[in-house]
């Protein structure tokens, strides 16, 4: 890790921007496809009264026969009523028509979200219904004098919402009955609203303090008609320019006193939000949407098959469990964020337009160099974050093979190959990494050079003009605001330099938050790269449940390779009946433990097929036929949890009398009794305080506590000794006279107990019979097996 510059990185951890394959198209769709974890914070879910809240997402408009067709009806007719009544002014004169005129389109909106078809027409009436509503949410408020066009643009929105929030239906059940239903729980349009309502506010108040220090307290000048509203709210007397001509130092003072005022008041109502409510509820929403993201994507992993998880890494898996998956959360914040300061941006330039267009030209012109930029930028951005990711996924799978690999490590004295091989992939990650945070730093330094090169620039012509005392460019529409911006005052000066460099703020950080969310794209394909992998193994269309197990288990001319040109079986034929044990032995690598994985169908046979009661195991659905077998494996695989959760991990439902059976069988009852707490132990991690022998009868604890007609049991003797070995099969042949029990093993007092003995080599049963048959065979496979391993264990 140099101190300046860039660290050493392997070529395929330090790809080229002509390595990216992915554009914006590309970003946008992978943002898209976080939707369906979203939705169901942004739609929320319908409260129908005597049901309560429901558990699925509500739908975006309507269904189930409810509607909200009379919505455009109601929103039309509080439209059409405040100026019928006259409590708004009926006339489409200046400045009126600027509301009225996003009025009616929100009117026209709301009937095609309630009757238009859905697809194109529909969308259009959403876009156009919010943006005719940000359009009354701006004229009623800002430029409409007096409380009754606030009131009335209000009265417009509520309908709006109340028409998406509150739906109706018949229902002819015997008698005509009116139902309806509420939509809650919209957690995400809750956040967006608060957020964007504090945005406006920020803006009133942006106004009306530049205007209250820079014209009235520094300057002395009589408030404007706006100011003066808020003043006379407070007590304060008529200051208005037709009032008095220049306020005395002591107006000036009373004036400071409600300019403190009016800060506590803001601080009062905004502290909670910022620094309470919108974290939290924020950090509520994002933790819901990545569990649930993380849940489908452990779902999908248990739902692929084997060969998979036997190419992939672990702590790569890992990784994009609870790293990458994160991403969609950060997506959220990013987006809103984002959708914040491009709004924002927006606002400013329309804003300094009217002030002047010169200046809106320049805020505006400033996307010119941002576009360039980023668009040198986001390619290498995107390959730069991807490497890095694969690098620290990197870490954690090495992490995770050291900690397993642990008592190994300390037999062999390898710890420096293993420390050096962690602090290898450590430096690598940490090398990519700061390629990433270089990149980000080069945007962010030449993007704030030249905005500030803008700003210099507006601001000495903004300098001039004030000067100068020049009407502002759209006096007659600024002086709808009440304020004193219509020329070019100190006031206006300030607020637009405010404005102006906030403007250019957004466009870094607009341009920032994208580089971050190139970043969060990478993660997010590498979730939905698991997601979109189909499983090998997944139920036919007219697969049905295994529910009992009566006669054989046949396999016909199976075959099955894990790479293609390498047979692990070739065309095994043999049947296993009801009540028998079958063992399956031979050489190592010759498809023992393949044949029993292709039972449970962990992988499907690539040809032959495997049978229960004649039916073929792929007309099975999976679950069920995974539900009727147990397995002990020859890895025994325990939890860090009590000895008797361990076995009842297979079978949560089974009691304590079914525990004590299957401890019973696998002759657990020595050692269990021994320990401080019996079956209540609690085992460290991979039961690493037991012993081979006692791990392995606790895996055939478990295999038989599932208590299903078939039983699968790996190399179940091979870590015990003679005496117990004896007392455990004398339990299983016990235990399993009306089951199917295969046994894998090289131990011949297990083998010679089966009624069926097959021998694998090379993929291909070459004997099959009991132990008696198979020894009369004049230089048979099994008993020259048996006569070698007589001959090294000195028995006869």
């Amino acid at each position: 890790m140099p101190m300046f510059g860039p660290g050493y990185l392997p070529p395929d951890r330090k790809p080229g921007a002509d390595s990216d394959n992915s554009g914006f198209r590309d970003v946008l769709y992978l943002f898209l496809r976080s939707w369906p974890y979203i939705r169901y914070y942004f739609l929320g879910r319908w409260w129908i009264p005597g049901k309560g809240l429901g558990t699925t997402t509500a739908e975006v408009l309507a269904s189930d026969g409810y509607s909200f067709a009379y919505a455009p009806f109601l929103v039309t007719a509080i439209a059409v009523a405040g100026p019928a009544t006259g409590y708004v002014p009926a006339t489409l004169d200046w400045p009126w028509f600027l509301m009225y005129t996003p009025t009616a389109a929100i009117a026209v909106s709301m009937f095609g979200l309630a009757f238009a078809p859905p697809g194109r027409w529909q969308m259009t009436s959403i876009a156009a219904t919010i943006i005719s509503g940000i359009g009354v949410v701006t004229f009623s408020g800002f430029f409409m004098d007096g409380w009754p066009p606030k009131l009335y643009g209000t009265a417009v929105l509520a309908a709006c919402i109340f028409g998406w929030t509150v739906q109706f239906r018949f229902r002819h059940n015997g008698e005509t009955r009116l139902e309806f239903r509420i939509r809650a729980a919209t957690h995400l349009v809750y956040f967006y609203a608060i957020n964007f309502g504090q945005r406006f506010l920020g803006l009133a108040l942006g106004l009306i303090y530049a205007d209250l220090v820079n014209q009235n307290l520094l300057q002395g000048e009589p408030l404007a008609p706006s100011l003066q509203e808020i003043a006379a709210f407070f007590g304060v007397p008529e200051w208005a320019y037709s009032a008095v001509g220049e306020l005395t130092r002591e107006q000036r003072v009373e004036l400071m006193w409600l300019y403190v005022k009016l800060t506590v008041i803001v601080w009062v109502t905004q502290s909670p939000l910022n620094t309470f409510v919108n974290p939290y509820y924020n950090l509520w929403i994002m933790q819901h949407i990545n569990q649930d993201l993380r849940v489908a994507l452990v779902e999908r992993w248990h739902q692929l098959s084997m060969s998979y998880h036997s190419g992939h890494r672990t702590g790569d898996s890992i990784f994009r469990i609870y790293q990458d998956s994160a991403m969609v959360t950060s997506v959220i914040g990013h987006l809103l964020a984002m959708t914040l300061a491009t709004g924002s941006y927006l606002v400013c330039v329309v804003l300094v337009t009217l002030l002047s267009p010169w200046l809106g030209l320049m805020a505006a012109t400033l996307l010119i160099p941002a576009f360039m930029w980023a668009y040198w930028a986001m390619p290498r951005m995107r390959v730069r974050a991807l490497a890095y990711r694969a690098t620290a996924s990197d870490v954690t799978a090495t992490i995770q093979e050291t900690f397993g690999a642990m008592k190994l490590i300390k037999a062999f004295g390898t710890k420096e190959q293993a420390q050096k091989r962690f602090e290898d992939d450590a430096i690598t990650s940490f090398n990519a990494a700061y390629r990433v945070r270089i990149l980000m730093a080069y945007v962010t330094i030449i993007m704030y050079t030249l905005a500030a090169t803008f700003f210099i620039g507006g601001e000495f012509a903004m300098a001039m003009w004030t000067n100068r005392g020049d009407p502002a460019f759209a006096a007659q529409l600024i002086g709808l605001l009440g304020l004193s911006y219509v020329i070019w005052n100190l006031a206006t000066f300030r607020w637009t330099e405010d404005q102006f460099r906030e403007s250019s703020g957004d466009i870094r950080w607009v341009l920032r938050g994208w580089m971050m969310a190139q970043d969060m794209a990478m993660g997010l394909r590498r979730v939905f790269d698991i997601l979109d992998i189909e499983p090998d193994v997944k139920d036919r269309p007219d697969a049905v449940p295994l529910t009992r197990f009566e006669r054989e288990i046949r396999f016909d001319n199976v075959r099955f390779a894990y790479e293609p040109g390498r047979p692990v079986l070739d065309n095994a034929s043999f049947a296993a009946a009801k009540g028998t044990i079958t063992a399956i032995i031979g050489p190592t690598g010759s498809g023992k433990s393949t044949l029993m994985t292709l039972l449970l169908r962990l992988f499907d046979t690539q040809g032959g097929a495997i049978s229960i009661d004649g039916r073929d195991v792929r007309d099975y659905q999976v679950e069920s036929l995974r539900a009727n077998i147990a397995i002990a494996l020859q890895e025994n695989v325990l939890f860090a949890m009590s000895v008797r959760d361990n076995i009842r991990y297979v079978a949560p439902g089974a009691d304590d009398a079914a525990v004590r059976e299957a401890v019973r069988v696998a002759c657990m009852d020595d050692y269990v009794n021994g320990l401080p707490l019996g079956l209540d132990t609690r085992l460290s991690d991979r039961g690493g305080k037991l012993s081979t022998g006692q791990r392995q009868r606790l895996s055939i604890a478990r295999a038989v506590v599932r208590d299903t007609p078939i039983l699968v049991l790996d190399e179940p003797t091979a870590a015990l000794d003679a005496a117990t070995e004896l007392r455990v099969m004398t339990n299983l042949a016990e235990w399993g006279r009306d089951r199917a029990i295969f046994i894998i093993t090289h131990r011949i007092s297990t083998i010679r107990r089966a009624d069926n003995i097959v021998y694998l080599d090379g993929g291909r049963i070459v004997e099959s019979g009991d132990h008696d048959t198979l020894m009369g065979l004049e230089d048979g496979r099994y008993r020259a097996f048996v006569e070698a391993e007589s001959n090294l264990t000195g028995t006869q």
